[in-house]
């Protein structure tokens, strides 16, 4: 597990949302969270304070399956700026 992940597990360890995964892919970055319909600027107020704002590039948000038995969720990803 890479530092960042670490950091947003963290993060998410005291919130209202259950963390399913959080990974990286070069300078990809993909949180997934249930619940679906989660609020997407409660997810990025999380997401920055647990890595350096200025770090996140590109910030969506969707609903989609987040792990192998269909479980539907939310989905936080980036591009990061080092």
């Amino acid at each position: 597990m890479s530092d960042r992940s670490e950091k947003l597990t963290d993060a998410f360890e005291h919130t209202d949302y259950d963390l399913v995964t959080a990974s990286e892919n070069r300078d990809r970055v993909r949180v997934a969270v249930l619940p679906a319909g989660a609020d997407p600027d409660a997810l990025r107020a999380i997401i920055e304070e647990a890595l350096d704002a200025d770090a996140l590039l590109g910030f969506t948000v969707t609903t989609e399956t987040v792990d192998a038995n269909d479980t539907i969720g939310t989905v936080a990803s980036f591009r990061r700026r080092d």
